[in-house]
């Protein structure tokens, strides 16, 4: 296990030069950004790497009080330190994001079971893995040692990035299979929503609210999420959609292009989980800011 305590609010911390781009995804037309380097990301006080139910998770939180649990779920090829930003200041915010790495974490593989230009074929089978970590760690979570900072294993929220969005949505009911009960709010990052879409299986969702958030340069997923008859549309209702001015696909990851849209992101994260986890103003989220192209809600 490896605990790193922060003290302050902002990383000067600059790493290498990588692009997050996904092989897999501009062969279907998705506009990627390069993440140079993080920029004025929020850091939580104490994040630590652990292994919980045989899966190696990166757990965020505050301080030592007790907070709502989200799980986090990171794009296809990433891994969990990518978004350390709109995580971090998800856990400044009073919760504890728990992040597993899945296999295409640790191997780099951004090429589904299934591939991308055929969502009509993926089943509840594809990439079940990510299912299975997902299970795994809400299963071990309430008897590990963490479970002394996490406030209701009953109301979980579970938040992620691109094929991240879609294991979100997945557990959340749209596949039966991977359904957990205990998924309450879901909010999904530019999701990878086609299979989901394209097969209408989003109105099988069975969580109690629902999140999408997308860019304006984000092609082609914002545009089919929020289309007539799309995956918003299609949702039940409580939802809520924002769609940021000159956000790509990658906006929601730590890098020298995103850094600009990440506050405005997490305040309207924060007020989902604030509405749905502790009882919040549900009204938080008819502001539109700034940065917001398209702002849509149905409390």
């Amino acid at each position: 296990m490896i605990t790193v305590i922060k003290n302050s609010f902002i990383s000067n911390t600059a790493p290498s030069a990588t692009s997050v781009c996904i092989d897999g995804l501009k062969k279907i037309g998705i506009a990627c950004t390069l993440a140079l380097m993080p920029v004025g990301a929020a850091v939580a006080d104490i994040m630590t790497t652990a292994n919980v139910g045989g899966v190696e998770v990166e757990i965020r939180r505050a301080g030592n009080g007790i907070y709502p649990l989200i799980m986090f779920s990171h794009g296809m090829g990433g891994c969990p330190g990518n978004t350390d930003g709109i995580q971090s200041r998800l856990a400044d915010a009073g919760y504890i994001v728990v992040a597993p790495k899945h296999e295409d974490c640790i191997t780099g593989s951004s090429t589904p079971d299934v591939p991308w230009t055929q969502p009509e074929n993926w089943t509840d089978q594809t990439n079940r893995n990510r299912r299975d970590d997902i299970h795994a760690v809400l299963d071990a979570l309430p008897a590990s040692t963490y479970s002394q900072y996490i406030e209701d294993f009953n109301n979980i929220g579970c938040m992620g990035h691109s094929m991240g969005g879609y294991t979100c949505m997945g557990v959340a009911g749209a596949w039966s299979s991977w359904t957990r009960s205990e998924i309450g709010p879901v909010a999904a990052l530019s999701p990878w929503h086609r299979p989901l879409m394209v097969q209408n299986r989003v109105a099988d969702m069975k969580n109690s609210q629902t999140l999408y958030q997308g860019g304006t340069l984000d092609n082609p997923i914002t545009p089919e999420l929020i289309q007539p008859g799309g995956t918003y549309v299609q949702t039940p209702t409580p939802k809520y959609g924002q769609v940021f001015n000159r956000a790509g696909h990658t906006a929601w990851t730590d890098g020298i292009l995103s850094g600009r849209f990440h506050g405005q992101m997490a305040y309207y994260l924060i007020a989902f989980f604030d509405a749905y986890l502790k009882n919040g103003s549900e009204t938080d989220l008819e502001v539109k800011k700034a940065r917001v192209s398209t702002l849509a809600y149905e409390h």
